[in-house]
């Protein structure tokens, strides 16, 4: 009889909450009684899941923003979350880890070159904290374009996970992973999780009570109405922090399943680069673009109102707000940089190293520059791109998940846009954001008539 497998991907993730005047998160009242989402996050989840070795056992990423937090406030966890991980790579050349994009931006809305920014610095990260290239990439809400692909694949990713009704062919057998040919002549390869266990994994609290009762009554009804004649791969995918956060002492729940249950009851774990290595894709596919997971209208949620967040008129001008002032702060960027160093861009690029801890901005600034360079013009560049950080940041997806414009999110989202254009003031530029406000003063909170250009100059002037 051909073997089942069942994987379970964890995609932990916080957005950035730090105050980028400060470099520190402000006291959140909600987040009692903890300072900070962050810190009860981290007591309800990551460290009960370290605890368990639960890192050892599932598929997961973690985005760098959150690893950056982790390796300030509680290096000791990340640490052994890396241990974790590591153990099984000195196992089997493989890793149940996979890479993010630096920030959670919705990729499929941003230009190549962003996109092709954002996933080389995800890599550099992840390869400075695990020590070795990633196999795969989770893109952020799993939003995604043929674009976005052939970044992944032209910076070395073989594979990424998206939701079933991503695939073109609502028939596929979701059970194995494809191939799907890209515009550069290069393909990739996507698993398709199982939407229902991935549901009832997350929103139905009863399904994950008990380990053995969730592989009766839920895991194997599935894998008994699959395609037979082949090894299966049933996969799982939710957000990580329902393992205790979502849903308290999940985390031994998760435990209890991967390392006892799924045995017993005739299943193998398993991760996506041990699938790909034992069982690699013959079949192809082709992705419905411009689509996510948390979405039901593609990927509208974060750039207009849509049946998610039907009032949320203030997403749109936003959106727009933004993707103009980053243009904007790219052309100086490019004027400025210039003249100073042999391709701006590459070095953009480059800086990703300085995030991820594997390097100094000076020595990368002399490794890039056409000439020697004086120490204003060091300090200039060093602006600039800090700049560059600020101005990817601020399209973080947080900003427009939610529903009403005054909340934290899309207020973080404008900080962030306000420090990059103060980091261009002082490296000898212009306030650029003056003649945009008005496209973001149609962005209003219902619950407070706050507008977007009253709270940018409110947050420039601070």
């Amino acid at each position: 009889m051909e073997q089942t497998y069942f994987c379970v991907h964890g995609h932990f993730y916080q957005p950035p909450r730090e105050d980028p005047q400060l470099d520190a998160i402000p006291t959140e009242d909600g987040a009692a009684p903890y300072p900070n989402w962050n810190e009860r996050i981290y007591h309800e989840c990551y460290l009960p899941n370290t605890v368990q070795a639960n890192f050892e056992r599932i598929s997961f990423n973690i985005g760098p923003t959150l690893i950056n937090w982790l390796s300030r406030s509680h290096a000791d966890t990340l640490r052994a979350i890396i241990q974790q991980e590591n153990r099984v790579y000195r196992r089997t050349g493989l890793s149940n880890a996979i890479a993010q994009p630096y920030f959670h931006a919705i990729l499929p809305l941003l230009r190549r070159r962003e996109k092709e920014t954002l996933v080389r610095w995800g890599i550099d990260h992840y390869t400075r904290h695990f020590g070795h290239a990633p196999h795969g990439m989770w893109l952020p809400e799993t939003a995604v374009d043929l674009e976005s692909l052939d970044v992944l694949a032209e910076s070395g990713i073989r594979f990424t996970i998206l939701a079933p009704w991503q695939a073109q062919d609502p028939s596929l057998d979701i059970t194995q992973p494809y191939r799907v040919a890209l515009p550069g002549g290069k393909d990739i390869i996507v698993f398709f999780y199982n939407s229902f266990l991935s549901s009832e994994i997350s929103f139905n609290t009863s399904a994950t009570m008990d380990a053995d009762a969730f592989i009766e009554d839920w895991l194997a009804p599935q894998a008994r109405a699959m395609r037979r004649g082949h090894p299966r791969l049933l996969m799982g995918a939710s957000d990580g922090e329902l393992y205790g956060h979502h849903m308290p002492e999940r985390e031994q729940f998760l435990h209890y399943l991967m390392t006892s249950a799924l045995a017993q009851h005739g299943y193998t774990p398993a991760f996506p680069a041990q699938w790909l290595r034992d069982f690699p894709p013959a079949q192809t596919a082709r992705i419905n673009e411009n689509t996510s997971w948390s979405c039901h209208h593609g990927i509208e949620r974060w750039r207009d109102v849509c049946g998610d967040a039907p009032h949320a008129y203030w997403k749109k001008p936003l959106r727009i707000f933004l993707d103009q002032l980053g243009r904007a702060l790219d052309k100086a960027f490019e004027q400025q940089a210039n003249g100073l160093v042999r391709d701006p861009w590459l070095l953009r690029d480059a800086y990703g190293a300085v995030l991820a801890g594997e390097a100094k901005v000076d020595d990368l600034i002399n490794a890039h520059a056409s000439s020697a360079l004086s120490s204003e013009d060091r300090e200039r560049l060093s602006h600039l791109l800090a700049m560059q950080a600020e101005r990817l940041r601020m399209h973080s997806s947080d900003a427009w998940f939610f529903f009403d414009f005054d909340s934290l999110e899309p207020l973080n989202a404008l900080k962030y846009a306000a420090h990059a254009v103060q980091l261009l003031m002082h490296a000898g530029g212009e306030d650029i954001s003056r003649p945009l406000l008005p496209i973001l003063a149609p962005a209003v909170s219902e619950k407070t008539g706050l507008t977007g250009d009253q709270a940018f100059r409110d947050i420039l002037r601070a």
